[in-house]
């Protein structure tokens, strides 16, 4: 029992030496390992087919001339994209509105819009459109009473695969998010 639990002097046992060098190798390595799933991940890439650009900052604003019972509506494209313009002019039940186009950029839509034809880019004016209400007989002196209202919107230009641009008029935006159709089914213009 006499040397039993003594070691001899300058003995390393061997086994604790080769766990030493297996650890300290293995947490050598540890850090060399770890960087290559890193590595591989920020040079991984993955493709989508399909889907289309949403143009921000497309806005527009009413110009409005009116010259006695005629007013003379011009849309400005005030935002940053180009877009699609249409409006929609509105009388009182008595007072019957027309509109005329001079220019030919401006048809009548079977909703009751009246849509112009060409892409507004950016700071460019529609053509006009005239607006005329008649006065029906025996309200000649209320005529500073009467009043046409235009209600104008507008949408981002889309293009179909082939190119075609078009203008979807059932695309919604709620809090900043799309929320409606993308192929154009509905659009006019």
């Amino acid at each position: 029992m006499k040397g039993k639990g003594r070691r001899r002097k300058g003995h390393v046992p061997v086994l604790p030496g080769i766990a030493c060098v297996c650890i300290g190798l293995a947490l050598w390595m540890l850090p060399g390992m770890e960087a290559v799933p890193s590595m591989a991940y920020f040079t991984t890439y993955a493709s989508a087919k399909g889907g289309y650009e949403l143009q921000a900052g497309t806005e527009t604003e009413i110009e409005e001339e009116i010259l006695e019972l005629t007013k003379h509506i011009r849309i400005v494209n005030t935002g940053e994209g180009d877009c699609f313009v249409r409006v929609k002019v509105l009388a009182g039940s008595l007072t019957p509105v027309s509109c005329l186009d001079n220019s030919g950029k401006w048809t009548l839509g079977e909703d009751g819009y009246w849509y112009y034809q060409d892409i507004l880019p950016p700071k460019a004016a529609t053509e006009e459109l005239v607006a005329t209400i008649e006065v029906p007989e025996g309200m000649e002196d209320m005529m500073d009473s009467f009043d046409v209202v235009v209600i104008q919107e507008c949408t981002a230009v889309l293009y179909q695969e082939d190119g075609t641009p078009y203008g979807d008029w059932n695309r919604k935006m709620e809090n900043g998010k799309e929320a409606g159709t993308e192929n154009g089914e509905g659009a006019e213009g």
